[in-house]
């Protein structure tokens, strides 16, 4: 029976399809407790709590509590981990539209969220490297701020996105595979263009638009983090509508050029945002249907290769 390579691939794994996982907070107020709920529901890519960064807390505290420390504790509870491991952080734009917020120059927001956010990496990746030195990281750039950023408006041009993102990229892609996360819609083949390792994208933020794009980024190894689960709707108790979102998604991507079965390979599946506001039911809701969907992509995928007597 084929299942889920670990080693080389993509952040060390060679078929990433049937995965789950979450991105951003959890509504638990201890380490302790996130640890071992990512532990119990996703246990194949647990997600360590998130570092988030703004113009008042860029030195990575918030109410007396240093985010590194959380992180390194949530890491000594993932000792002898060989499996994958997904760290979050505020991504450099993000960082960058609090600056300008609060005074900053373009240029002088740009230039600060890039240094910010490279030296808050590499700390998260030096005590990854110490605690848990076998396992393969994927370090997702969480960009909120990146919603609907193609509008003619918005205050960082198209290019400049790219380069910003690029810049964190090129400064950490040689110790981890590198992400961006964005709520909703954004340039996706910009973000494509800055060199991430995979995209994160809620199903509903029309990635069909760039499906030449996304088509290419499979085949150079890129990877999906499909936003399946959405976090701000009513989800009843079965994935079936979800995953016929996922699918007709699929659809428009596989007509735009995208070989479907690179499409299934090359998956998480994820929610479609945090779930700190949460219950903790609620919660365990959501992941569920999340493994689901994800069971279901696996499925297909198994499918594919034993048709063609893989």
């Amino acid at each position: 029976m084929l299942e889920p390579a670990t080693g080389g691939g993509a952040f060390g794994l060679d078929v990433p399809a049937g995965l789950a996982t979450v991105i951003g907070a959890l509504p638990f107020r201890t380490v302790t407790e996130v640890s071992r709920f990512v532990l119990q529901r996703i246990p194949r890519l647990v997600a360590a709590p998130p570092v988030t960064l703004d113009s008042d807390h860029l030195d990575g505290s918030r109410d007396g509590v240093d985010a590194i420390a959380q992180l390194r504790l949530f890491l000594s509870s993932m000792t002898g981990r060989v499996e994958p491991i997904v760290l979050n952080l505020t991504g450099p734009v993000t960082v960058d539209l609090d600056l300008r917020r609060h005074g900053a120059t373009a240029a002088e927001g740009a230039a600060r969220a890039v240094d910010v956010v490279l030296e808050r990496a590499r700390r998260m990746l030096d005590a990854t490297d110490e605690i848990v030195p076998d396992a393969a990281v994927l370090l997702v750039l969480d960009e909120p701020g990146l919603t609907n950023s193609m509008h003619p408006t918005f205050p960082v041009g198209p290019d400049e996105i790219t380069h910003i993102e690029a810049q964190v990229v090129t400064g950490l892609s040689a110790r981890s595979k590198i992400g961006v996360q964005v709520n909703g819609r954004a340039d996706w083949a910009g973000l494509i263009r800055s060199g991430i390792g995979v995209l994160g994208a809620p199903v509903t933020a029309q990635l069909e638009t760039a499906a030449g794009e996304i088509a290419a980024f499979l085949e150079n190894g890129g990877i999906i983090a499909w936003g399946a689960v959405p976090t701000n709707e009513p989800l009843g108790s079965s994935a079936d509508r979800l995953w016929v979102r996922l699918s007709a998604l699929w659809v428009e991507l596989v007509r735009g050029g995208t070989d479907p079965q690179l499409l299934r390979e090359r998956s998480i599946i994820t929610t479609a945002g945090g779930l700190g506001s949460h219950g903790v039911s609620q919660v365990e809701c959501v992941v569920a249907l999340t493994q689901d969907i994800a069971s279901r992509v696996w499925r297909q995928v198994k499918g594919i290769h034993l048709s063609i007597g893989a």
